[in-house]
């Protein structure tokens, strides 16, 4: 079959679809540097792949199987008014609603953020049903288990050991048969020992690029060093996050924010840091967390929530922290103020688990799959406890199912927007067997 691929990225569509057998006869890259490789890993291509959709979709030829991992932009309200003519107008959803309108494909498979269900409380998931539906489509998508649909699909509910839940949308004119999703096992085994490099692959400039900054280093090892004094029979590790800077804090939080004390309050509570009689409201207030100075009457309750669990839980050991402990944790950036123990039950070493450096703090997960890569930022790469360097280009790839040779922007920080954009090619060859395999 013929098949386009829409907001292209990388490729993911069209190598899982290629390796099925079908042919790609027009691709879509808004990005120049992303277009370039798209030529570069598909040969023959630079025939068929374009730039901006909204400049080019007149070109679009007749196909089969529209592809696209599309961009999520609000859509108008005005369609509470104006009817479905107008919700997505102006939104890239729009330019695959006039494709399909023009070229008439039998298929379509999308792909969006795990949380499309749910966005715009629901709204934007019935808009792109019910705009589907009217040009004739059958249309499913991933919807929650909890929903009655079949759930997210990640990579690591087909053994990739990657963890990257991800809503889909399958349509088909004259009717979908069944369940046109594959069957996934959501209990499988991962281990990221699948996919790491060896020290001696990795070049030069692979180990000069995954290294751990002196500082992220010292982090990782000062939360160990807590980790190794507390008593496993003893201390519980909490599943909450622990905020370090929760330890001894007096400054209100139930009632009130600190912004919403009274002054006197104020100083009373932070008089364990020296002479503050003199230091006004604002001067005060930076002398507590970021976090605890916003200019607002009273905390959102998951935030009291946090905030006492965490004073109960460093006031019940507090016997474990010593003054030298403290007082280095707070020479540390906020966000290295935080520990996320995701590991229960496991042995507490940092070193043994997959790290993140998040802004709500350090991350510690299992080691059987990688966290989802994010495309916004590389801070948040992560990182292989075992072997105390961050995620290499390869790894990347191989986390989203592209071969070892695949040709990745030329900075890091591009190549890894590039991957946390991508669709895991292991996932959609997977939709697309089970769904093209439908009868007539």
């Amino acid at each position: 079959m013929r098949f386009i691929d829409l907001f292209a990225g990388l490729g993911g569509f069209h190598r899982a679809l290629a390796q099925l057998g079908h042919e790609c006869v027009f691709a879509s890259e808004i990005d120049e540097e992303l277009r370039n490789l798209y030529n570069d890993n598909f040969s023959g291509s630079s025939r068929f792949t374009y730039g901006d959709i909204r400049q080019n979709r007149d070109k679009v030829p007749k196909h089969d199987i529209l592809c696209a991992g599309f961009p999520c932009q609000p859509f108008s309200k005005s369609g509470y008014q104006l009817g479905l003519q107008d919700e997505t107008h102006g939104t890239l959803f729009d330019e695959i609603v006039y494709i399909l309108k023009s070229r008439r494909p039998e298929y379509v498979i999308l792909e969006n953020v795990g949380n499309f269900e749910r966005h715009d409380s629901g709204r934007t998931w019935q808009i792109v049903k019910r705009k589907l539906q009217a040009l004739g489509y059958d249309v499913r998508g991933t919807e929650h288990i909890t929903s009655g649909g079949p759930g997210l699909i990640s990579p690591h509910h087909f053994g990739f050991p990657h963890t990257r839940e991800r809503f889909f949308i399958v349509g088909r004119l004259g009717g979908l048969q069944g369940q046109p999703f594959p069957a996934v096992n959501r209990d499988l085994k991962t281990s990221l020992d699948d996919i790491v490099q060896s020290q001696r692959e990795l070049s030069s400039s692979d180990r000069n690029e995954t290294r751990l900054t002196d500082r992220q280093r010292a982090c990782i090892k000062h939360w160990n060093s807590l980790l190794a004094k507390l008593p496993i029979a003893k201390v519980h590790i909490p599943s909450f996050p622990i905020w370090g800077d929760e330890i001894d804090a007096t400054y209100p939080f139930e009632q009130h924010t600190p912004y919403a004390a009274r002054i006197d309050e104020l100083r009373r509570c932070l008089n364990g840091r020296g002479n503050h009689l003199e230091l006004g409201r604002n001067d005060l207030l930076k002398l507590l967390p970021s976090y605890a100075r916003v200019e607002q009457e009273v905390f959102p309750k998951w935030k009291v929530d946090f905030i006492k669990r965490n004073r109960e839980w460093f006031a019940t050991f507090r016997q474990y922290f010593t003054k030298k402990w403290v007082d280095t944790l707070k020479a540390f950036p906020p966000s290295l103020r935080k520990l996320e123990w995701n590991c229960q039950g496991e042995e507490r070493d940092l070193w043994r688990y997959v790290l993140q450096f998040r802004p709500s703090g350090l991350r510690v997960k299992r080691y059987n799959a990688s966290p989802a890569l994010v495309a916004m930022t590389t801070t948040q790469i992560p990182i292989l406890g075992p072997k105390q360097r961050f995620l290499s280009r390869i790894e990347g790839l191989r986390l989203q199912g592209f071969p070892d040779n695949y040709q990745l922007p030329s900075s890091r920080a591009q190549a890894f927007r590039a991957l946390g954009n991508a669709v895991h090619v292991g996932v959609i060859e997977a939709i697309a067997a089970n769904l093209l395999a439908q009868e007539p």
